[in-house]
């Protein structure tokens, strides 16, 4: 099975969701500060995060900040905080599904499966592979986007709407479509949501020059050769 860090300061809940996912078969790391995540992120390479917001030393948006700048990983983040804009804060930072406190050890373990099936199992299976679009590749099976060879730094909601639109090169995808693909139909996603991850996708490509992702204003969005 795959690699879980927790990052949570709970040692009671993070020893819960230990023993739930061992029972799943993972392999579980557990991190009791955000120092410690970072750094063990580094160590172990974990497959998936499940990060607490609210850790000593550095809190939950900053290691998730922290890791979308070199990892397309999936990130769960699991919190106490309940109001829309800190879920909103999450997501835009590039975080992948938003757990409640106090939460269903069971869907936690469910909610696990379906990210880590979307990131590494639906793609490899159901998408082609190794790309060409003039100076970009894409590799959806490795979750790779190189300009000249050089990576681009996306986190897994950039790399699969990138992924989505060069698949379906020149046709328009709405808003709505995007956030059934790349979100899911279970999650809660707004339009405003997917027009700041599409932003930040944009600014990463812009700095290799390439800009061909375009905005068909009251339609959606297109990857234009």
């Amino acid at each position: 099975m795959r690699k879980i860090l927790i990052a949570e300061d709970n040692i009671d809940i993070s020893d819960m969701m230990r023993n739930y996912l061992l029972k799943a078969g993972h392999t579980v790391y557990q991190a009791f500060d955000g120092a410690q995540a970072l750094e063990m992120t580094k160590q172990v390479e974990p497959d998936l995060v499940l990060l607490d917001i609210m850790m000593p030393k550095v809190d939950g948006y900053e290691v998730c900040r922290t890791l979308r700048e070199t990892r397309t990983i999936p990130v769960i983040v699991v919190s106490a905080k309940v109001a829309e804009e800190d879920k909103e804060r999450m997501f835009a930072l590039g975080a992948d599904d938003y757990i409640t406190k106090p939460f269903s050890f069971k869907e936690m373990v469910m909610r696990v499966g379906a990210q880590l099936r979307r990131y590494y199992d639906f793609n490899a299976l159901q998408r082609g592979d190794d790309r060409k679009y003039g100076r970009l590749s894409i590799s959806s099976s490795r979750f790779e986007a190189k300009v000249d060879g050089a990576d681009i730094p996306l986190t897994a909601k950039e790399f699969k709407i990138l992924d989505y639109l060069t698949l379906n090169e020149n046709t328009i995808i709405p808003k709505q479509k995007l956030i059934d693909e790349v979100w899911g139909i279970d999650e809660y996603i707004d339009e405003n949501t997917v027009a700041v991850t599409i932003a930040r996708l944009r600014d990463k490509l812009a700095k290799a020059d390439i800009q061909n992702v375009t905005t068909v204003w009251g339609l959606g969005y297109k990857w234009q050769d």
